[in-house]
């Protein structure tokens, strides 16, 4: 599979599977409803290429503001059956809102928030 194959923009937003099946989410500027519906649909385009879960990698360094309606399909998405840990990073402050908000009302307990890509990466590798 080429490398193009493996990776999906959505806006400035771009959505890749990575070594080890993980999927990594660069998030970029604000997100409403419909840019999060396109980032859902794009994710599950990719985790459907490899078997069984798939560890998703969140970079939330340059990620804004989400709308409820964006924030509400981000917690459906966290829950879904190909999902495994999830990790998110960033320093941004706005990314630990956004990183505390969908951990706080997901069902799903393998998600947890990092400083840095290295510390995520490393988890999602345990």
């Amino acid at each position: 599979m080429e490398e193009k194959d493996r990776e999906i923009r959505v806006g400035e937003n771009r959505i890749s599977l990575v070594e080890d099946n993980i999927l990594r989410l660069t998030i970029l500027g604000e997100v409403d409803e419909e840019i999060e519906i396109g980032i859902n649909q794009a994710s599950l385009k990719l985790m459907n290429m490899v078997e069984g879960k798939v560890n998703v990698l969140l970079d939330l360094n340059k990620a804004g503001k989400t709308t409820p309606g964006a924030r509400k399909r981000q917690v459906e998405m966290s829950e879904h059956e190909k999902n495994g840990k999830v990790a998110l990073f960033g320093l941004h402050p706005v990314a630990r809102v956004v990183a505390s908000f969908v951990m706080g009302v997901s069902r799903k307990k393998d998600m947890h928030f990092f400083r840095t890509e290295e510390e995520a990466l490393a988890w999602l590798k345990e």
